[in-house]
């Protein structure tokens, strides 16, 4: 008998970090039809239109067809689309503040569109409200500037689209993960994703927190399994990613956001944490 799914108070709940980070509806890009693509970070979900998409991961081939749905677990795999497929690419998140994402689904999972409709209906609602605001196609909805009126517009889409996503989660035995603890780390994480991401840890922006260095490093450590610096540095880290993979923007534009003098030195750390150049990281990445 399956547990059933957490029931945690308002105010925990508001502790997931919720975002769209892009939806589109058409053709794959050219550089993305055939690669190893990385989608470790968020949820993808994606719904074949024409043609199909085969998925090569750990957990064996997966392959959906037009009028199939193929929700994506967080891993590296290749996938390999058919020359003639469109599809409806969803990229969000849903994570604590630890970065886990609130589903530990542990493989692909294929969906015919006939036996969950409404996934359908939402994600179109909400590309159509993206695609008719946005004319870039391939650029982080995120990033975008709105309006507050247009903002609530887009929350009440992408929320109507995430309740849809967590019933069919939930209808096809992934359970949530649960993550609670010291409101004091909350606070501080809240405190950490507020802050501008120029520059170092802004120590003085956790000072409302009212815990020392020790104290707070030891606590998040306890809850995170990171030090304060460690989150702050993984932030920066994705924001410099997300930028690399969806845009265009200039790698001196990127490094001056976060602080840094000059490229070079902006290079130096991106490679010392991701692996590889900025550069490189951008000619290797699509976001399908």
């Amino acid at each position: 008998m399956t547990s059933p799914p957490p029931t945690l108070s308002l105010h925990e709940w508001a502790n997931l970090r919720t975002e769209l980070r892009w939806i589109y509806d058409h053709a794959p890009a050219e550089v993305s039809r055939h690669l190893v693509a990385d989608h470790t970070r968020g949820n993808w979900a994606w719904f074949m239109r024409k043609g199909s998409v085969r998925i090569h991961s750990v957990h064996g081939d997966f392959t959906a067809r037009a009028g199939e749905w193929l929700l994506l677990p967080a891993e590296r795999h290749r996938q390999d689309f058919s020359d003639d497929a469109v599809l409806i690419s969803v990229n969000f998140l849903c994570q604590w503040p630890a970065g886990e994402n609130i589903f530990d689904a542990p493989a692909p999972l294929v969906l015919p569109d006939r036996e969950q409709p409404r996934l359908k209906q939402a994600a179109v609602r909400l590309a159509r409200l993206i695609g008719r605001e946005f004319t870039s196609s391939h650029h982080l909805h995120m990033r975008q500037s709105a309006g507050y009126p247009l903002f609530l517009q887009f929350q009440r889409a992408f929320f109507d689209w995430l309740d849809v996503w967590y019933q069919v989660r939930l209808a096809h035995g992934a359970r949530p993960i649960r993550q609670t603890g010291d409101q004091r780390v909350l606070h501080a994480v809240r405190l950490l994703d507020e802050a501008p991401l120029a520059g170092q840890l802004p120590a003085a922006a956790l000072e409302p927190v009212g815990l020392s260095r020790v104290q707070l490093n030891r606590l998040f450590r306890q809850q995170l399994k990171l030090t304060p610096r460690q989150y702050w540095e993984r932030r920066r880290v994705e924001f410099a990613r997300l930028l690399l993979e969806t845009g265009d923007t200039p790698l001196k534009e990127i490094a001056f956001a976060l602080g840094f003098s000059d490229a070079p030195h902006f290079n130096v750390w991106f490679k010392r944490h991701v692996g590889a150049s900025p550069g490189r990281h951008r000619e290797r990445y699509s976001p399908v």
